[in-house]
């Protein structure tokens, strides 16, 4: 899956995954879905439609849905694993 990501846009992904990730991991939610809120935000606007942003809003639902359900271990690897796929996707 190759999608064109200005290096500004894929900066600011990575930082708001990360930072979502750690918070996560430290127990701290509401960080955490912040990030994660951003990060669909920034991926609605400012990627090409396509397989990428589609799978990246789909990772940040589901991250933000397993916070607020509790469920902090999962939605850490929700952020995680979009940091990975942004990174992969060439």
């Amino acid at each position: 899956m190759t999608a064109d990501v200005p290096a500004d846009v894929e900066a600011v992904l990575t930082q708001l995954f990360g930072g979502a990730s750690d918070a996560f991991e430290r127990g701290d939610a509401e960080t955490g879905v912040a990030a994660v809120t951003s990060a669909a935000s920034v991926a609605r606007h400012k990627l090409p439609a396509g397989t990428l942003r589609e799978r990246l809003l789909h990772g940040c639902e589901r991250a933000e849905r397993a916070a607020v359900e509790g469920d902090l271990t999962v939605a850490a690897e929700y952020a995680a694993a979009m940091a990975r796929r942004l990174a992969e996707r060439t």
